[in-house]
Parts: structure tokens; C-alpha cells; sequence
């Protein structure tokens, strides 16, 4: 127990962390670019987030499942990184013969080619990275994997920080910084761990490698329209609205995103007991009591944040003042996928993950659907509605399908709280005179609600 403990710890070091330098990293680097300028570096990290998901075939999660079942776990490796690297270099190459289109796609103006050709670069050392963390994790090296994610964002951070005290304040600031970070920290990572790459006695494995992408093909669908659901609310702005809309968009989503050091943490804890209970043939009542604590702890931070809502300003800077009115929607995410941790279960236990692609569908169809809707007219606060209301739609859709393939527990207590939060969020987003006295109210509501859990 000791042991399974201290292994927690040691992955929690890591979000944790993590969240706290983001935390410093980004109201710095709002204070100094303009919404503007951000929401063109945000374009940037966008496009590398979907490439990559797209770029690992699925096999990074297909290394993790044969990882246990495989003696030979160097060439496992090797295999495994085989296909998602030639796809990287191959990226690579097309990007350098069209600097200046790669340009345009990222941020509208064709003349940025060094920060297109850096694009290029990091897709390459983000898929080595990904591997290698990958063994890390699996040799359960806790302590190390954690201090490794640490360091890419501190020097990310020190990056920042010279850019924008000493050379440049613009959205090339923000690019250059992670840019430089990113491959600073996997250029050790990569010297540290050079073993791995050796190629000396490598073997390409065609049944190993076709193995790897029959398991992982179906959850790279996943993976994508999962990393797609994340990413248009941002596209819909880019096409329907301003490069400021997008800065205070994604700066808020940032915020909203530490709380996903909570989702980190918890996930870590639940999977493995949760299958041990599973296995031990718990009885029902003691999931459903971690599901309501669960939703008892994230609603009411929920509503600390909407109380406190004035200091994202005082930390952002007021030229991202309209954060605001779409911060309850987009706290909506990570609190909607925590909670659902805990009622996904019939679908982990059942193992018919293809259903996790028809939950990523029911939830990125309203998002498309109300971002073309609400996005030309109601800018940032429409996407930030979409998003909300599609995460809403995933926390529903793992449990339908959960329950459908699982005893599973009554949900009456979520779908009332959860109708508070929605309606919480949407009083946000006006201008309301005494919104802190209703959110106090709203809180109180919550509580009340969910008085069996407390």
C-alpha cells in the first residue's frame, strides 16, 4: 500500500507541478501580448496538438497494452516508434518545401517560415518524446517522469520570460518560447535515454507492427475526434470571428484547464481501484459514493471559481477582461470529464472501447453544430457555450453507454447539479450587477442537492 501510494505521489509531482508553472506562465505572458497577438500563438500549439494525435496512429497506446506481454521490450520500442516517427519526418520534409503555405494555414500571413519550420521540427521531437515518456511511465519510474514534465515547462517559462522582458512581445514570443523549450528539454530527454534510439540489432517486426495498429487504429478515431472536440471552439473562431476573440478564449481555457490537475490526480487513484473493485466483485453502492464525492468536490470548486471570478482578470490583465463571461462554460470541460471518470466504468469493464468513438460523436456534433450557430455572432462567449454544452453531451454519453454494458447506479443527483452548473455558467455570461451574491445562492442549491453525499 505504501508503495502504491508513493507511486501516486510521484505521478501527481508532475501535474501538479506542471499546473503551478502554467499557472505563472500564463498570466506573464498575458500581461505582456496582446489578446490579439496570443490568439495567433495559440494557432500554433492547435495545430500541433491535432497533428500529433493523428500522427500516432494509435500505436503510442498500443505500446502501453503489449508492454507487460513482450520480452523483448527494446524492440517493442523501436517497432512501436517506427511508423509514427517516418510519418513525423515525412511531415517534416513536406513542411520545408512549403514554408510559406504552412505559414498561412497557421496563422494567416505567409512570411512566418521560421516559426513554420520549427513547427516541423517539434512534430519530430514531440512523437520521440511521447515514446520515450511512455517507457518511463510503464518501468513506473514515477519520480522521473514527473520531474521531466517539470522541466520542458519551467524552461518553456524561462524562455518566456527573456523573450518578453528583452527581445520581442508579440505572438512570435509565445512560439519561439515553447519552441525553444520543447526542444531543449526532449534534446536531453534524448541524449539521456539514446539507448532506446539505437539501431544497432533493430528488427522490423511486420506482425508485431500490425498487432500495434490493429489495437491502436480504432483508438486513434477516438483520440482524434476527441483532440477535434477540443479544438473547434478555437477553429470556429478563426473562421468566424478575430485572432482577439481567440487569445481571450484560449487564455481562459487555460485557466480552466489547471483544473485538470484534479482530473490527473484522481484518474491516476481511481482506474487501478476501480478494476481492483471490480475484480474483488465490490458491491455497486461503493462506486456510486466515489462518483457523488466526486461531483460533490468539483461542483463546489466549480462555484469557488464563479465567486472568485474577478481575480482571472487581476491575473490575466484587463485586456482580457471578457474572460469573464466564459469562464463557467469552460470550467464545464475538466469538470465534466472527472466526474465522468467515475461513470465510464461499464465501458472499461465491458472492453468495448470502440464505444468511446460513438461518445466523442455525440459530443462533437452540438459542438459543431452551436459553434456555426453561435461563433459570427456571439464571438468567444458562442464557443465557449459549445464547448460547455459538448462536454455536457460526453459526460452523458459515457454514462448512457456505461450503464447500457454495466449494473451501473442512478445519476438523478448528477443531472440536477449539473443542471445548476449549466444554469451557473449561463448567468455568467452577462453582466450581471450582483452575480456573486447568485452564485453564493447557486453554491448554497448545490449543496443542498447533493446533502446524502455530505
Amino acid at each position: 500500500m505504501n508503495g502504491f501510494i508513493k507511486k501516486l505521489l510521484g505521478f501527481s509531482i508532475g501535474p501538479i507541478g506542471g499546473a503551478f508553472i502554467a499557472f505563472i506562465t500564463i498570466p506573464l505572458t498575458t500581461h505582456f501580448v496582446s489578446p490579439n497577438e496570443y490568439g495567433k500563438a495559440s494557432m500554433f500549439t492547435l495545430f500541433q496538438t491535432l497533428f500529433g494525435t493523428f500522427l500516432y496512429l494509435g500505436i503510442d497506446q498500443a505500446y502501453t497494452r503489449e508492454y507487460h506481454e513482450t520480452e523483448d521490450r527494446m524492440q517493442l520500442f523501436k517497432n512501436a516508434l517506427l511508423l509514427p516517427l517516418l510519418l513525423a519526418l515525412t511531415m517534416f520534409l513536406f513542411i520545408c518545401f512549403n514554408l510559406r503555405f504552412v505559414s498561412h494555414i497557421l496563422f494567416d500571413q505567409n512570411s512566418f517560415i521560421i516559426a513554420s519550420f520549427l513547427f516541423g521540427v517539434m512534430i519530430i521531437f514531440m512523437i520521440i518524446e511521447r515514446f520515450i515518456l511512455l517507457s518511463i511511465r510503464m518501468k513506473e519510474k514515477a519520480l522521473e517522469y514527473s520531474i521531466f514534465n517539470i522541466l520542458i515547462k519551467l524552461i518553456i517559462l524561462i524562455c518566456t520570460l527573456i523573450f518578453v522582458i528583452f527581445i520581442r512581445r508579440d505572438f512570435l514570443a509565445v512560439v519561439y518560447s515553447a519552441a525553444i523549450g520543447q526542444i531543449v528539454g526532449d534534446a536531453y530527454l534524448i541524449i539521456r535515454y539514446h539507448k532506446l534510439l539505437n539501431i544497432k540489432g533493430f528488427r522490423v517486426d511486420k506482425r508485431l507492427i500490425r498487432a500495434l495498429l490493429t489495437f491502436g487504429l480504432p483508438l486513434a478515431v477516438a483520440a482524434s475526434v476527441a483532440s477535434l472536440l477540443n479544438s473547434v471552439g478555437r477553429l470556429a473562431l478563426r473562421t468566424w470571428s478575430t485572432y482577439d476573440e481567440i487569445g481571450i478564449f484560449t487564455a481562459t481555457l487555460k485557466i480552466a484547464a489547471i483544473l485538470s490537475v484534479l482530473q490527473t490526480s484522481f484518474t491516476n487513484f481511481w482506474v487501478p481501484t476501480a478494476y481492483r473493485w471490480y475484480s474483488e466483485q465490490k458491491d455497486i453502492r461503493y462506486f456510486k459514493l466515489v462518483s457523488e464525492a466526486v461531483l460533490l468536490f468539483m461542483s463546489v470548486v466549480f462555484f469557488i471559481i464563479l465567486i472568485f471570478k474577478q481575480l482571472i482578470v487581476f491575473l490575466l490583465s484587463p485586456k482580457y477582461g471578457d474572460a469573464i463571461y466564459i469562464l463557467g462554460f469552460l470550467c464545464l470541460q475538466p469538470v465534466m470529464y472527472t466526474v465522468s471518470e467515475t461513470t465510464t466504468l461499464g465501458i472499461v469493464f465491458s472492453k468495448k472501447s470502440f464505444l468511446n468513438i460513438w461518445v466523442s460523436v455525440l459530443s462533437i456534433t452540438p459542438s459543431i453544430i452551436l459553434s456555426i450557430v453561435l461563433v459570427p455572432k456571439y464571438g468567444a462567449v458562442g464557443a465557449a457555450i459549445a464547448t460547455g454544452i459538448s462536454y455536457i453531451m460526453f459526460f452523458w454519453g459515457r454514462s448512457f453507454f456505461s450503464n447500457k454494458n454495466w449494473q451501473g447506479f442512478s445519476l438523478q443527483i448528477h443531472f440536477w447539479t449539473i443542471a445548476i452548473m449549466f444554469a451557473g455558467a449561463l448567468m455568467n455570461s452577462f453582466d450581471i450587477k450582483y452575480i456573486a451574491v447568485l452564485n453564493v445562492c447557486m453554491l448554497a442549491v448545490v449543496l443542498f442537492i447533493q446533502m446524502t453525499t455530505i
